[in-house]
């Protein structure tokens, strides 16, 4: 009964009352006076041992079953620290993610979580490694709540750890790494560059496309930020996906350097495509950008990361031609901007059917 009645006091701090407690690959923690209180989803693939029938889901047998194990398990890997000193855990509770109807076999679990420090914290230090296996599941999206500032952090299996509440320029500094990490590990994103920069040569043409592609994306970012204006992911994707089949096969079409290719006309077209790249890169943050106190900060750090990340990608194929002039193989460049348009072009069409494949498969579970 105290359990349960501990529980109820969390959740109403965590504001957490809807059909599921908590999304998947997502956790709230709310300063209260001397306490932190968490409500956190982990995945079933990261926990050891307690999935009986090696299903990937738990039921709410082996949920009761194995609570203890698990409640153990997230407190052994779930770190809370305030200026290098860790807090007393009140309690850890497992529950399965449904509070409606029956309970269903889940491939996450929800552990309500209470942590106190001997004085109010000002900047409590999560550190994590419970992320699973599975498809999205290498990451977690935590919003935090101190009086009236929120900030929302992105902890994943390669940086599992985040100082909360440090202040705007810190928050900025997150944000560029999270924009250059964004930007060099999407391979559509990096897939519609290389169409644009093997267009042309010269840094007046790739200044111009950059730029381009830069304004666009931060118009769409923004707007869809600030909750004016936003794309489903359903038709952002596939529409991603066919801005880099456009742009190779206009490579294709016109050759490297072709005036009727780098001229206003290229310009414009990848203005337009860097438009729905914007959405793209919002729904990929869209989370860590909804009710942050520091908007401005979270805006412009993560487009600044991802315009490092577009030089750095830029250099490295420049680096690439160079070496293999450098080597004795100049005659071959000429053919690298038709080869890697042929490259774009298939990569680009595998991704949109994958895309469109998607979007059918999520209609028919709604209807």
């Amino acid at each position: 009964m105290i359990r349960l009645l501990l529980a109820l006091w969390l959740l109403a701090f965590a504001g957490t009352a809807q059909a599921h407690l908590l999304p998947k690959q997502n956790a709230t923690m709310k300063i209260v006076d001397d306490s932190a209180n968490f409500v956190v989803s982990v995945p079933v693939s990261a926990l050891v041992d307690v999935d009986d029938d090696r299903n990937g889901l738990l039921s709410a047998q082996e949920i009761q079953q194995h609570s203890k194990d698990i409640e153990r398990q997230f407190t052994d890997r779930f770190k809370v620290t305030n200026a290098g000193k860790s807090g007393k855990g009140l309690m850890a509770w497992v529950v399965p993610p449904q509070t409606d109807g029956d309970l269903l076999d889940s491939d996450y679990v929800v552990i309500l979580h209470r942590v106190q420090f001997d004085e109010p914290p000002q900047n409590p230090k999560i550190k994590t490694d419970l992320f699973g296996t599975g498809d999205g599941e290498e990451q977690m999206t935590m919003r935090a709540t101190l009086g009236v500032d929120q900030e929302v952090a992105m902890l994943s299996a390669s940086n599992g750890q985040h100082e909360f509440f440090r202040g705007p320029l810190a928050v900025f500094g997150d944000f560029v790494r999270l924009g250059i990490e964004h930007i060099l590990g999407s391979l559509d994103h990096l897939l519609f560059l290389l169409t644009v920069i093997i267009a042309g040569a010269g840094w007046r043409y790739w200044l111009g496309v950059v730029t381009s592609f830069t304004i666009a994306h931060s118009i769409t970012l923004t707007l869809s930020a600030l909750e004016i204006f936003s794309i489903p992911a359903t038709i952002v994707e596939p529409a991603i996906a066919a801005s880099i089949v456009l742009m190779a096969a206009l490579n294709l079409k016109y050759g490297p350097n072709d005036r009727a290719n780098i001229g206003w006309g290229r310009i414009s077209i990848v203005f337009a495509c860097g438009l729905i790249h914007g959405f793209g890169f919002a729904s990929a943050i869209g989370a860590m950008l909804s009710g942050t106190s520091s908007l401005v900060a979270t805006l412009a750090g993560f487009n600044i990361g991802i315009e490092i990340g577009q030089f750095v990608f830029l250099a490295g194929v420049l680096l690439i031609i160079l070496a293999f002039r450098k080597v004795g193989a100049g005659d071959w460049t000429r053919y690298i901007p038709k080869l890697a348009s042929i490259v774009a072009l298939a990569a680009g069409m595998i991704l949109f059917l994958r895309q469109t494949e998607l979007v059918l498969r999520n209609l028919q579970k709604i209807y």
